[in-house]
């Protein structure tokens, strides 16, 4: 009898542990989803202007949102093509107002002939350097198809979006970027855009190089002075020089890179020396700021 109670004790307990563990007993904890997978929570309105840094790994895919309209800067390599496509999917958006290409380079255009046969796009800019891969003449040739002819932006030329006062402004890097920058890298032909939207500014320079960052500061510093800066060439220190940085002096410095190739300490070291709030794709995910009525706020 003592025998076969002490089995009857081990199995109670046994039981209990088991219970302890279900969901009848505890509440069920659904696991954290990454961050791209959150994007119906924010999904675009017709107030304010919302900033996507859509993860991509090691590339940059930045969606901006402004008034119903939309327009999308780089798109990833060939990898995230179908992601950001996903992205723009869920997220409701139906048409893009503009899509660019920044430079050659296929972190930053490798997703894009995905998008342009997946939405229409009213307008498509790239780099007057269109470089000579396959990537490069797979993105012009489904552009042409799409009857999109590729837009060269100069320095100082706008780009609107349909339904809202917001604007992108091109700051660089100008005609004959390869003759003037450098024609071995084409990071130095990356367009440059500064965007203005609630009373809020936001810097976009792609990858461009620090010979890039000293023509922009000898042509026009102000205007490099932004809330929110995309931080180029995704943390490395090829860009984001001190005396550029300071000048930008942003609130919010967002780096999307990869989870193994973490930005370059100098360039930590510098925004962390600004007080800027720094986040990383790598470790926080797709990011979307929110801009109305002069403030920011973080959504993801």
């Amino acid at each position: 009898m003592k025998k076969n109670s002490s089995v009857l004790l081990v199995f109670i307990t046994m039981m209990l542990f088991g219970l302890a563990f279900s969901q009848d007993m505890f509440p069920y904890h659904t696991p954290v989803q990454p961050a791209a997978d959150t994007a119906d929570l924010f999904a675009p309105t017709s107030e304010g202007t919302s900033i996507h840094f859509i993860n991509v790994g090691q590339g940059d895919a930045i969606l901006i949102c402004s008034g119903g309209s939309s327009i999308l800067i780089d798109g990833g390599d060939t990898g995230s093509g179908s992601i950001v496509v996903e992205y723009l999917t869920r997220l409701g958006i139906a048409r893009l107002d503009a899509v660019i290409a920044t430079h050659p380079h296929e972190e930053h255009i490798g997703g894009l002939p995905a998008v342009l046969e997946s939405f229409p796009v009213d307008a498509f800019y790239a780099s007057d350097e269109p470089g000579d891969t396959a990537i490069c003449q797979q993105l012009m040739d489904t552009a042409a198809a799409k009857g999109l002819e590729p837009q060269f932006p100069d320095i100082g030329d706008v780009i609107s979006f349909r339904h809202s006062a917001a604007t992108l402004t091109t700051l660089a890097p100008g005609p004959d970027s390869a003759e003037i920058f450098s024609s071995r890298n084409s990071n130095a032909w990356s367009l440059v855009f500064r965007l203005d939207a609630e009373g809020c500014s936001a810097l976009f320079p792609g990858d461009a190089t620090f010979s890039v960052e000293q023509a922009m500061l000898q042509q026009n510093e102000t205007a490099l002075n932004c809330d929110i800066l995309k931080v180029g060439s995704h943390g490395a220190n090829i860009s984001s020089c001190q005396r550029f940085l300071q000048a930008v002096s942003p609130a919010y410095a967002v780096i999307s890179c990869g989870e193994h190739e973490p930005p370059a300490q100098e360039v930590s070291d510098a925004l962390e020396s600004l007080h800027a709030v720094v986040l990383k794709t790598s470790a926080d995910g797709t990011v979307v700021l929110h801009l109305q009525d002069g403030e920011i706020s973080r959504v993801s």
